[in-house]
Formats: structure tokens, sequence, C-alpha cells
């Protein structure tokens, strides 16, 4: 078996560093309340109008769009299809839409943690408005990753949080806590969904994470998961396993180049 290079093994060292912690880059939209207005922008009927859990709200596959899809019928806490629309697309006439970026870092046990009992990312920022106890409410997240299916690993994902959450493993509805709720759980694990969701061992696959914050009681967001997943903070995209591959393969390659470039020249010289 060859030595690695010191080139290779600091190369390695480096992209593996990169797993203490997973950025997630995703998009957030401000809604005002419903009923009111707010710098030009009208309240959305969904947010401050409901309560109660409403499972079922989206259809089981995400849309050709990377959205989810209004179920269809009605539903305790959405007003309508074109009201549910506007969570996940930008219109404003009723929201206004921004970055956010979180970051899970490792906490033992092969596990990445987000947890935030007090999440209020555009506090000040956006439609900017002050809904109740110094906090902007009203607003959705969405995320999306990707990450490769190892059977072996046993992989978990789980979710704590208000309001409504819903997560998609290859396109496929995996955890719904829809509704205008306190704090909820929800979790599954990889290997139980693999056959149902088309996954194959050691394939990489989508998930995308959908929130909505709608009523003015707390804000609870923790994600725990083992699954590697890859960053998507702009302009430090971390690997996947078969990129970290890819690298040190061309990376080998260029080094034996060098080396055969090098005694070459010294036999030339000799």
């Amino acid at each position: 078996m060859k030595r690695l290079t010191l080139p290779i093994v600091l190369a390695v060292a480096a992209l593996s560093a990169q797993a203490d912690s997973i950025v997630l880059t995703g998009t957030i939209r401000d809604f005002n309340s419903a009923n009111t207005s707010f710098n030009g922008v009208a309240g959305h009927p969904d947010f401050e109008a409901y309560g109660g859990d409403d499972r079922g709200i989206v259809q089981s596959l995400l849309g050709a769009d990377g959205k989810p899809v209004y179920s269809g019928g009605s539903h305790a806490t959405v007003t309508s299809a074109a009201s549910f629309y506007q969570w996940y697309h930008d219109d404003p006439s009723v929201n206004m839409t921004g970055s956010i970026s979180l970051t899970l870092n490792s906490i033992g046990g092969g596990l990445y943690q987000y947890s935030n009992s007090n999440f209020f990312p555009i506090d000040g920022q956006l439609l900017g408005q002050v809904a109740c106890c110094g906090h902007n409410y009203g607003f959705t997240t969405e995320f999306h990753t990707q990450f490769t299916y190892l059977s072996g690993n046993n992989d978990s994902f789980a979710f704590s949080g208000d309001d409504d959450v819903f997560v998609f493993v290859n396109g496929h509805l995996a955890l719904d806590l829809g509704g205008v709720h306190p704090e909820e759980d929800g979790s599954f694990l990889l290997n139980d969904i693999a056959a149902l969701d088309g996954l194959s061992d050691g394939g990489t696959y989508s998930l995308d994470i959908f929130q909505a914050e709608r009523h003015t009681t707390g804000s609870d967001f923790t994600m725990t998961t083992s699954l590697a997943l890859a960053s998507t903070e702009p302009g430090n995209e971390a690997p996947e396993p078969a990129a970290l591959v890819l690298t040190l393969t061309a990376l080998a390659a260029l080094l034996g180049v060098r080396g055969r470039g090098r005694r070459a020249a010294a036999a030339q010289q000799d």
C-alpha cells in the first residue's frame, strides 16, 4: 500500500474538518398578520388567524418547482390553495424575501444540531413589523440540500418546533407537523422510508425543509440529524463524499504527474 504524501494528508484533514459543522443557507419570507398592513404590504390571511394541528395540508410529493403543493379540500388553518402558494413563493403584495443561514454543529454521537428556542431571525429586518413582545413574527423558511444514503449508517432526522414543518426526502413527504401549534416533535429513520422514497444504497438525494411561523406565541426551531448534509453556504459548499474522492484522486494524479516529470528531468541530467 502506498503511503499518502503530505499534500494529500493535508487535503484529507482540511476536507474532513468541514464535517465539524454544516451550514444551510435558505430563503426566508416575511408576512404581515391577517387584516393588517405594514410598509405597504398587505396582511396575509393565514398568519395570526388560526390555531390547531392541521396535518395533510401538503401533497405527498414536491411540485415541479421544488415546493410543497396544497393537497386540496378544506383545511382548518389555511384559507385557500392560493394563500398557501404564497407561503413559499415570492409575492410582493403579501411578502418580502431574504436569505437565512443556519449552522448545525456536531454534538457528538455522530449527530449535527441547530437548536434555537427563541427563533426570530428577521427581527428589525425585511418588513420590520413588531407584532408582539418585541419580535418580528410571521415568516416562512425553506432549505434545500443533499445527502448520500448509506444504509449501514441507519441515519436519522428529527425536528422540534412550531408552527408548520414539512420535510421531504427525495421529493417525498417524510415529516408533517402542519398547523398552528406549540412546539411539537417529529422524526424518521432513513432506513424505514428508503424503499418507499426510492433510496438506493450509495445514492445522493435531496432533503428539502419547509417551515412556517404563523402565530405570536413563541418560536422554536431545533433540527437534529446524523446525515452528513451538504453545506449550502454560498462560496463555501462542503464537498459530497463522492466529490471528496474525486478531489483526492485528482490531487494524487497531479502529484503523480509532477513526480514523473521530476524523475524524467533527473534522468536527462544523468
